[in-house]
């Protein structure tokens, strides 16, 4: 684990030892998103790959979201140190803080 993961833990730990309420740190926005709709006109595009490649549709689609897995899991560290970093500077944000007084 790196550092800056590391030290969200940490201020993770913190925060519940303190019974501080862990939901604003937890929620924040995604970095990456992958979406693949499956509508009419993307069956047809894969239909029309799979007759070009001539092969079945089924392991066409499946082959396309294991690369897109693929490609996220490549990015995963970079995406949690993200995270992390949004979620530490909410942590630090002086109207986190004058909101939690309220």
């Amino acid at each position: 684990m790196n550092d800056t993961l590391h030290d969200f833990i940490a201020q993770l730990e913190r925060h519940q030892a303190e019974g501080r309420d862990l939901g604003q740190l937890l929620s924040v926005d995604p970095v990456r998103q992958l979406a693949l709709p499956l509508n009419h006109q993307t069956c047809s595009q894969l239909r029309a790959m799979a007759q070009v490649f001539q092969c079945d549709e089924a392991l066409l689609a499946s082959a396309i979201l294991a690369g897109a897995l693929r490609h996220m899991q490549q990015h995963l560290d970079e995406d949690l140190d993200a995270l992390a970093r949004l979620a530490r500077e909410a942590l630090d944000s002086p109207c986190q803080a004058a909101s939690e007084a309220i």
